[in-house]
C-alpha cells in the first residue's frame, strides 16, 4: 500500500494541487487563516486527474449536474451521475482519481485529520471506528454547510476562525456519525474478500443501517453467491455479516445517545432495531452497559 502511495501525488500541500487540476480555484479559504477547515471552489474544464491523496479528510461537493464522471477511491471504481448536493467522502491516505469529458463545478472541503480525531476522542471511542470512503451521494447537511461557508467567504474573505471551527466541528461529528464503521474490520487481513469488494459492501451496510439488511442484498452488491460472500466476509472481518451489521448499528447508536437529543426508542429505530428491548440487549452485550447507563457517564 505504501508503494502505491509513493506513486500518487500528496495534495496536502497547496503547491502540489496544480499537478492534479487544470485551473486554480476561483475561491479559496487559504488566506483566511482557518486552521481546521479548508474550502476551494472550482470550475474545471474536462479533465483526467492523476492518482492523488491527502493526509486530511476531503469532501467533494457537486454544484452542477455531472452526467458522467469516472471516480476511483482506492481500488474501487464507480461511474457517477451526480446532482447538485451530492458528496464524495475521501478519508486520509485513500488514493483518488477522476476523469470527466465535461465541465465540472464543485467545492472541495478539507478537514484536518487531527481535529477529526480530537472530536472522535471527545465523543466516542476513537480506536473503535474510522470514516470509510464513500462515492458521491446526497447529503443535505454537508451541502448546506458548504454553501454557507462559500457565501461567507465571498462576502468576507476574513470570516472568523471561530465560525470555521464551529462548522468543522459539525462536519467532523457528522462524518463520524454517518460515514464510519468498526475500525478493526478494515485492517489488514489474509484471504477473504478482495479489498475493493470489502470496501464496497461496508459502504453499502453503513448507508442502509436503518433498513432490513439481507444477506442476499449484500452478496448481490459485490456480485457473489450468499454462501461464498458470507464465508469470505467473515475471513476478512472476523465477524459474520449479521454480527458486523449489529456492531455498526451499536456504534452509530452510541454516537446518537451521547448527543442526548433523542429518546432511546427513537435511536433504536433510527439504527434499524425492531424494538427497544432487542436494541438494549445487543447494546449491553457489545458495550457492557445499557443505553441508559451510557448517558450517565
Amino acid at each position: 500500500m505504501q508503494g502505491e502511495k509513493s506513486l500518487a501525488i500528496d495534495v496536502t500541500r497547496l503547491d502540489a494541487r496544480k499537478h492534479v487540476l487544470t485551473k486554480s480555484p476561483i475561491l479559496s479559504s487559504h488566506e483566511s487563516g482557518w486552521k481546521n477547515l479548508g474550502l476551494e471552489y472550482h470550475i474545471q474544464p474536462a479533465y483526467e486527474s492523476p492518482e492523488h491523496y491527502s493526509t486530511n479528510y476531503v469532501l467533494v461537493i457537486r454544484l452542477k449536474c455531472q452526467l458522467e464522471l469516472q471516480r476511483w477511491l482506492g481500488e474501487c471504481h464507480k461511474s457517477e451521475n451526480s446532482l447538485p448536493g451530492d458528496v464524495a467522502v475521501i478519508p486520509p491516505y485513500v488514493t483518488h482519481r477522476a476523469t470527466t469529458i465535461e465541465e465540472s463545478e464543485f467545492i472541495a472541503l478539507t478537514l484536518d485529520s487531527n481535529f477529526v480525531a480530537k472530536i472522535a476522542y471527545e465523543s466516542i471511542d476513537s480506536d473503535a471506528v474510522e470514516v470509510t470512503p464513500h462515492f458521491s451521494k446526497p447529503d443535505p447537511l454537508i451541502y448546506q454547510i458548504t454553501l454557507a461557508l462559500k457565501k461567507a467567504l465571498e462576502y468576507n474573505s476574513l470570516v472568523s476562525g471561530l465560525y470555521a471551527d464551529s462548522m468543522a466541528t459539525v462536519l467532523s461529528a457528522h462524518l463520524l456519525q454517518h460515514y464510519s464503521a468498526p475500525k478493526h474490520s478494515l485492517q489488514n487481513y489474509r484471504g477473504g474478500l478482495p479489498r475493493h469488494k470489502l470496501q464496497r459492501v461496508t459502504e453499502y451496510i453503513i448507508d442502509h443501517l436503518a433498513e432490513d439488511l439481507l444477506l442476499g442484498a449484500m452478496a448481490q452488491e459485490v456480485g457473489m453467491s450468499r454462501y461464498h460472500f458470507a464465508r469470505l466476509f467473515k475471513q476478512s472481518t472476523g465477524l459474520s455479516p449479521y454480527q458486523y451489521v449489529i456492531h455498526c448499528r451499536i456504534e452509530r447508536a452510541k454516537m446518537l445517545l451521547l448527543q442526548n437529543k433523542l429518546k432511546i426508542s427513537e435511536v433504536a429505530s433510527i439504527v434499524g432495531f425492531a424494538d427497544q428491548s432487542q436494541f438494549t440487549r445487543h447494546f449491553k452485550r457489545i458495550l457492557g452497559v445499557t443505553p441508559k447507563e451510557i448517558r450517565k457517564k
